[in-house]
């Protein structure tokens, strides 16, 4: 934990720093962009203007608002309507590229894995507003023999590499050379994973650049190209495919094509680098030449029973146990896709296709069951190739003490029934690790052990009372009504309900930029949107539970039937299948039992066995708001209200439903919705 409060100015370890008048310190930094403007003919985009005045090459979205402030004050600097600032004397601005500096990235290796494998060519290539301005470039000793189908796609061999430096002799330069600045690659996450990897090796901390991926920027802005490979990507702009494929060539073909594909987003406009950046977004790895397929391992007899219907595949191997579990909108389109995949595709799938023997499918109606399914089969087995939805058992839970006379904020890993407030539990490790940190080091609340029921809990104060991040119940110090009403901010800003912690990061973070310091002022950016992540999480499954509780209607793996699922103050409570022959009163009846037992009972707290489950139903509730097919349950109901909620289940038309698949994807199943006795699960539920 920090020892510092990030929302107040920083506290040296002598004497408080001389405050700088504020007007002195907008003033130095609208010379600093006075002169930038210059530099760049009369005017510039305010994301280049960000990073020169601040350093910063974040997200520009959270720092254009201080800009604004900054800059706003002097006269002889204008924001233009294009986005742009501007000397107030000088003319309209000739177009920037939106990429205005970044770095290309590429590397060669001896393989796909990086834990395993190494670099033995890297390049990178700094630009400035669009022009080359400096370049890294490099071979790599790898200490291991280079593989003969990577000698032949690069041109690479031992003899090459005997007398190159190994990473260890050029990593500092690397690292000074990306410095912070947004780096570009194609399928670049393969790239920054493999130096990252190699820093792992030498006890280095890893990268942490923003960065542009060019291939995800590519299927989006260039629908038409089926594989966009860097090839086929430049050649669809207009650029000349690779001749050699190395690290150097590679990188400039990379920016080349950046470039070009920003200019096309601005032309379907998206004018802005975070617009940029969200389309490239994440996307899968590309294929590498060369490698060995699916195809290779994998028997095609595997697909002869697996239908083109939504549901659930189970891979197991030779032992019959299930090594990976996955859900499809298309079961045989899903399991036929593995075949064209090369081995050692991912680090997920490393070892897995060649490990399997066979594949069993469950089929449901709808991708919402498979999704649930999904998440239980998971639990079920612990497959070894899930590494998401498996560790839901060290989920953490943020807890507030309010049962102890000084409550103190903690993480823990199970729910206890001993009075205190429990927040999740987040799948977010580290994201629930960080506020509650942060949430101590700007709340002067405690943070030590003591339990505050005999005479040893008091005396002998801890540092923090000297640091002033703690009011000191331990001596006598602290109010307990200041205390507490602290306590009560903290629980309503972790239950979603207040800002005022919120505002408080926000000065600490506009007073950093004011000092000029911009590495702080990051670090806190940062930490605040993993802490809006931790806090909206909880926010979206308390309003979930405040509001949805409803009937929803899916089609079902029966043709003849219906599943209706009854959602329970934000929980999936029991699914019903229901065939129309049967009749609205048979349905209604079952309703009605199931919705006594809830109110008898009751949704227990959510845990690690259920917040999965329950983040799944309400994504896709929220996605799906207002479709015909999900009914409002608003008690309280008698027998009568069941039968008319029950009735409109069964009654919704074909065209409906086929409504429902439209907006799942669930195409496949669109004519094997037909009409349809009742037979019911109740929570906990199995929805095969």
């Amino acid at each position: 934990m920090s020892a510092v409060n990030p929302s107040i100015t920083a506290i040296e370890e002598d004497q408080p720093a001389p405050r700088v008048p504020e007007a002195d310190r907008y003033a130095f930094l609208s010379q600093r962009a006075a002169a930038f403007l210059r530099e760049k003919g009369g005017a510039a985009h305010q994301d280049l203007l960000i990073a020169h005045v601040f350093g910063n090459t974040g997200s520009t979205s959270l720092w254009r608002p201080l800009l604004r402030t900054v800059l706003g004050r002097d006269d002889g600097l204008i924001f233009r309507d294009d986005g742009y600032w501007a000397l107030a004397n000088a003319g309209p601005p000739a177009i920037s590229p939106l990429l205005a500096e970044f770095v290309a990235l590429d590397v060669e290796t001896t393989g796909l894995k990086p834990l395993h494998q190494r670099i033995v060519e890297l390049a990178a290539i700094r630009y400035r507003d669009g022009v080359e301005v400096e370049r890294f470039e490099t071979l790599c000793n790898p200490d291991k023999r280079i593989p003969s189908y990577i000698s032949g796609l690069t041109g690479i061999t031992d003899v090459h590499l005997a007398d190159a430096p190994r990473f260890s002799e050029i990593a500092q330069k690397i690292v000074q050379f990306l410095g912070s600045s947004l780096i570009v690659g194609h399928n670049v996450g393969f790239d920054i994973s493999f130096v990252n990897a190699e820093l792992k090796r030498l006890g280095q901390p890893s990268l942490i650049n923003e960065w542009v991926d060019t291939l995800g920027l590519a299927m989006r802005l260039l629908p038409k190209v089926r594989k966009p490979s860097l090839d086929n990507v430049a050649l669809a702009v207009g650029l000349n495919p690779r001749h050699v494929h190395r690290a150097g060539g590679d990188a400039q073909l990379t920016a080349q094509v950046a470039l070009r594909l920003a200019d096309e987003a601005r032309a379907q406009g998206k004018g802005s680098l975070d617009q940029i950046k969200a389309l490239a977004g994440a996307a899968g790895r590309r294929p590498q030449e060369g490698v060995g397929r699916g195809r290779a391992v994998l028997d095609r007899s595997l697909l002869a029973d697996i239908p083109k219907l939504p549901g659930v595949y189970l891979m197991r191997d030779e032992h019959d146990h299930v090594i990976y579990v996955g859900k499809a909108k298309n079961l045989r389109d899903r399991v036929a896709s593995y075949y064209s995949q090369p081995l050692g595709y991912t680090r997920k799938m490393d070892g897995l296709l060649e490990t399997m023997t066979r594949v069993d499918v469950e089929v449901v109606g709808s991708e919402l069951e498979a999704l649930l399914l999904e998440a239980q089969f998971i639990k079920r087995y612990q497959p070894r190739y899930n590494t998401a939805l498996r560790a839901f058992e060290h989920y953490p839970f943020i807890r507030v003490d309010v049962a102890n006379p000084w409550p103190r904020i903690t993480l823990a890993k199970a729910r206890k029934d001993d009075g205190a407030r429990y927040f999740g539990p987040f799948r977010n490790k580290s994201g629930a690790r960080k506020t509650v940190d942060l949430i101590n080091a700007i709340v002067p609340l405690r943070t030590c052990p003591r339990s505050f029921k005999d005479a040893r809990s008091y005396g002998s104060p801890c540092i923090q009372l000297d640091l002033g991040n703690c009011l000191g119940p331990c001596v006598g110090r602290a109010d307990r009504d200041a205390y507490i009403e602290l306590v009560r901010e903290v629980v309503q800003f972790l239950d979603g309900r207040d800002e005022v912690l919120y505002q408080r990061l926000w000065r600490g973070l506009e007073d950093a930029a004011a000092r000029l310091d911009f590495e702080k002022a990051d670090r806190l950016r940062r930490e605040i949107q993993q802490i809006g992540q931790v806090v909206g999480a909880h926010k979206r499954l308390r309003e979930a539970a405040e509001t949805h509780t409803l009937l929803l209607v899916l089609p079902s793996a029966d043709p003849s039937a219906r599943e209706i699922l009854l959602v329970a103050a934000g929980r999936l409570w029991a699914q019903l299948r229901a065939e129309r022959s049967g009749g609205a009163a048979a349905l209604a009846t079952c309703l009605q039992r199931s919705w006594g037992r809830f109110l008898s009972h009751g949704n227990r707290p959510l845990d690690h066995d259920t917040v999965d489950d329950a983040n799944i139903l309400n994504r896709w509730l929220y996605r799906n708001a207002g479709h015909p097919a999900i009914l409002p349950v608003q008690p309280p109901l008698d027998h009568s209200s069941w039968q008319v909620l029950a009735r409109r289940a069964l009654d919704l038309t074909d065209q409906e439903l086929l409504a429902e698949i439209a907006l799942t994807g669930d195409e496949d199943v669109a004519d094997d919705i037909g009409t349809a006795s009742v037979s019911s699960t109740e929570n906990p539920i199995s929805v095969s």
